[in-house]
């Protein structure tokens, strides 16, 4: 439903509506990259769908803050958050490109390294998602003030779950370097591997971020 007139106060920013789109989006990535590490053929185009579903929401919320000229929150930490929930879409589809184009040999090793790398991501997403629904719903039922300690929870464990992320992604980087079997621009292939989807877990711990700014301008 699109904002039409004057802003009311309290109306739902549809931030949640775009997370979820953004959620869907991980998750098929993380099919993908199941699929990925068992050496089957990973399709790139159905994260690419979902990224432009969420694209499509995104542009939407857009448009509706560029027809009002107030809301009750700041308007550009609205827009910088909206814009690293894209971000996690964008990057989710860049890793299932890349693996679309190779598959190097993993081994046991970074089989489950790799696999735990994505459970990390959908985690950071799925308890950040649950923390912005739980905003939107908040501030527009005028309940923010009895909501927020438990969505600082949410965000306090993004961020635990970005740490832990970081630690793996060294871990692996480590791992694929002392794998003298592994060709150079297999090596290389896989460190961007690691690299986008630890960057999708940073841009999830951004958006959380922004998050417990916009909480702090609404009391």
């Amino acid at each position: 439903m699109l904002w039409t007139g004057k802003f009311r106060a309290k109306r739902p920013l549809r931030l949640g509506e775009h997370a979820k789109k953004v959620e869907e989006t991980v998750e098929e990535l993380g099919k993908q990259l199941r699929a990925w590490v068992r050496g089957e053929a990973v399709q790139a185009d159905s994260v690419s769908e979902r990224e432009h579903a969420a694209d499509l929401v995104k542009r939407e919320i857009r448009l509706e803050l560029a027809r009002v000229r107030k809301i009750p929150l700041p308007k550009d930490r609205v827009l910088e958050l909206l814009w690293h929930q894209d971000e996690i879409a964008d990057l989710s589809q860049d890793a299932a490109l890349l693996m679309a184009l190779r598959r190097p040999s993993l081994g046991l090793e970074l089989e489950d390294a790799f696999r735990a790398l994505g459970e990390a991501l959908s985690k950071a997403v799925n308890t950040y998602v649950q923390a912005i629904v739980a905003f939107d719903s908040a501030y527009s039922a005028g309940r923010l003030a009895e909501k927020a300690q438990d969505i600082s929870a949410q965000i306090d464990l993004v961020n635990r779950i970005e740490h832990e992320s970081d630690l793996l992604e060294r871990e692996i980087v480590a791992t694929i370097y002392k794998r003298e079997d592994l060709p150079p621009f297999d090596r290389y292939h896989l460190v961007q591997m690691v690299l986008v989807l630890g960057g999708t877990v940073d841009q999830v711990e951004s958006a959380a971020g922004d998050l417990a700014l916009l909480m702090a301008a609404s009391r």
